[in-house]
């Protein structure tokens, strides 16, 4: 009898989790442009804007333009061509093009491009870490466990730009992991730590009372 119940407590805390990642597990998608907006501040970005070429100012816009207005074909094209160089306007092509892959569901690319502005030398160093993250957050729900882990240990480190986001995605895969002990320790962390900003502490206090439940 002790077995049965044992089965039945645990198929109740895998369900719980999984009610939990389809209402949290997805929160990440969509925030680029405001981690991006976020991550170069105003005067940076203020500076970026006095040092692009005006040809590739109005070429980015053209672009951005021809999709929104139904021909991402011929934008997707001007991204492509812009994309070429380390720029600044490079970098928010490589930007645009990952997220319309992400529209397309089409993550492996997308996070092949993150991955290849984390590399690179943008004009704005912290892109590096907003793409760094924006790949980690969309391979949390199915990408390789070790690898997610490996991008996430790297942005969590102390005064990272975006260690609490960070360090949020690694307590959700402690829940696809079914590893409720772990989550609820990073949740739990994100929670008394004075300057974790309002909205991960507000999500983290949510997910610790459902998991108490």
């Amino acid at each position: 009898m002790a077995d049965i119940f044992q089965e039945v407590e645990e198929d109740l805390k895998r369900e719980r989790v999984e009610v939990l990642w389809k209402k949290y597990g997805k929160w990440a998608i969509g925030v680029a442009v405001l981690v991006v907006a976020a991550a170069a501040g105003f005067q940076g970005w203020e500076s970026y804007k006095s040092t692009v070429q005006t040809e590739k100012s109005a070429t980015f816009a053209s672009a951005l333009e021809l999709i929104q207005g139904g021909k991402a074909g011929e934008g997707t094209a001007k991204l492509t061509s812009l994309a070429q160089d380390d720029d600044g306007y490079g970098t928010l092509a490589r930007f645009e093009q990952a997220r319309l892959l992400v529209e397309a569901n089409d993550t492996v690319a997308a996070v092949k491009i993150w991955d290849e502005v984390a590399a690179s030398n943008p004009p704005l160093s912290v892109l590096k870490d907003v793409a760094a993250l924006l790949a980690a957050m969309h391979l949390v729900e199915s990408g390789d466990i070790a690898d997610v882990k490996q991008r996430l240990a790297s942005l969590a480190v102390a005064n990272g730009a975006f260690r609490y986001s960070a360090i949020e995605l690694q307590a959700m895969v402690a829940l696809r992991e079914g590893d409720l002990a772990a989550a609820k320790a990073l949740f739990q962390q994100l929670v008394d730590a004075t300057d974790t900003p309002n909205g991960i502490k507000s999500r983290s206090g949510q997910i610790l009372e459902s998991l108490a439940e």
